[in-house]
């Protein structure tokens, strides 16, 4: 069985700046984006447990990036988000 954690839908408002990370580097402001984490078990290896990757989806052209949780701060750091509401945007 899988079981996937997703988030609400967030609306980019606005570019704070240019990245050019893997996927990342499309996204415009108006575009809608999910993020969700498989919330299997992960494993380890020698007593470290490997990261856990959150999925980062473009909702219009369904194109992903990962980003381990350490890693995403870059999504804030790079796009204002909004929760989006259906007929808002």
């Amino acid at each position: 069985m899988e079981i996937v954690l997703k988030s609400d839908i967030f609306e980019i408002t606005k570019v704070k700046r240019k990245t050019k990370a893997s996927m990342l580097e499309n996204l415009r402001a108006g575009d809608l984006i999910q993020l969700s984490v498989d919330a299997s078990p992960v494993g380890s290896n020698r007593g470290s447990t490997y990261a856990s990757y959150i999925k980062i989806e473009d909702l219009k052209t369904k194109e992903c990036a990962y980003k381990s949780f350490n890693q995403i701060w870059g999504l804030y750091d790079t796009f204002e988000l909004e929760q989006y509401t259906k007929g808002e945007a």
